[in-house]
């Protein structure tokens, strides 16, 4: 074997072992980063047990939307005159009916009844556009909510839903409803955090109270800015906690792109107690 053919041996040999080792050192590396991750958001979990904080199982694969818009139109306001056996006005924005004849409903499964009406383009404008929500509708004892389809999202706002005023008899006796109009998005879609870092960050913001309980974390679109006629709205992580001692409740809001707490007055599809 001569000299030359040995070096080749000994270069190639060389090169295999350091890839080897660069791809053992890399994936140990990742693994301990992921390791580092999980017994954090473990002891976190910990902590808010401690705190007498009850949370369900969380989930923590991540998912994705947009920047969306909408044009602010006053579009509901034109198509009143196809609405039937209904009183209609409309004002700021928002599209108020009162039936002529009472909907009897099952409190229990109202969407049995409701969807048909909503699929009813004499009964509601743009109905297609709208789905059943049940957490938002067992918040609120005197109505049913739907909210508004948005780009692989719904619409957590109270700027897209519709909501059927319950009464006493568990009688539909109209709704109100506002839409957005020619929703586009505006960059190209982008990961979200996921449910289980939403709500340890929100509780690492200390915004929520000892003695708790997380009724649902659900990811939507609400509103983020106004700008010349158009409405901005981004993925938000809206989670509803419940004080255990009053059976009051509270919806805060998470910046699903970036993690970090929604202060500002945007409305938010809630319940009377909630924090706006």
């Amino acid at each position: 074997m001569d000299f030359r053919r040995i070096q080749w041996i000994f270069l190639v040999a060389f090169i295999a072992i350091d890839i080897f080792l660069f791809v053992s050192f890399a994936s140990n590396n990742q693994f301990t980063v992921t390791s580092k991750n999980s017994s954090r958001e473990a002891t976190i979990l910990k902590e808010m047990k401690d705190d007498s904080i009850t949370v369900d199982d969380l989930s923590s694969s991540r998912g994705a939307g947009y920047y969306i818009s909408s044009d602010g139109s006053g579009i509901l306001g034109t198509k009143t005159g196809q609405l039937r056996n209904q009183n209609v006005r409309y004002t700021d924005n928002e599209l108020t009916s009162s039936f002529e004849n009472q909907i009897a409903i099952d409190r229990d499964a109202p969407q049995k009844v409701l969807n048909k009406v909503v699929a009813n383009q004499n009964r509601v404008l743009f109905g297609s556009h709208y789905v059943y929500d049940e957490q938002l509708t067992k918040q609120d004892d005197d109505a049913i909510v739907y909210v508004q389809k948005g780009p692989g999202e719904k619409v957590l706002s109270t700027d897209g839903e519709i909501r059927f005023r319950v009464n006493a008899k568990n009688q539909v006796t109209g709704y109100t409803q506002t839409y957005l109009h020619a929703i586009k998005t505006l960059r190209e879609k982008e990961a979200t955090i996921s449910q289980k870092k939403a709500v340890i960050w929100l509780y690492q913001h200390n915004e929520i109270s000892n003695n708790s309980k997380i009724k649902w974390a659900k990811l939507g679109y609400t509103k983020l800015l106004s700008l010349k006629g158009n409405t901005v709205y981004i993925p938000t992580w809206v989670i509803n906690i419940q004080t255990k001692n009053t059976g009051g409740s509270q919806t805060k809001r998470i910046n699903a792109f970036t993690g970090t707490l929604i202060k500002s007055n945007t409305n938010l599809t809630s319940d009377g107690s909630s924090s706006q």
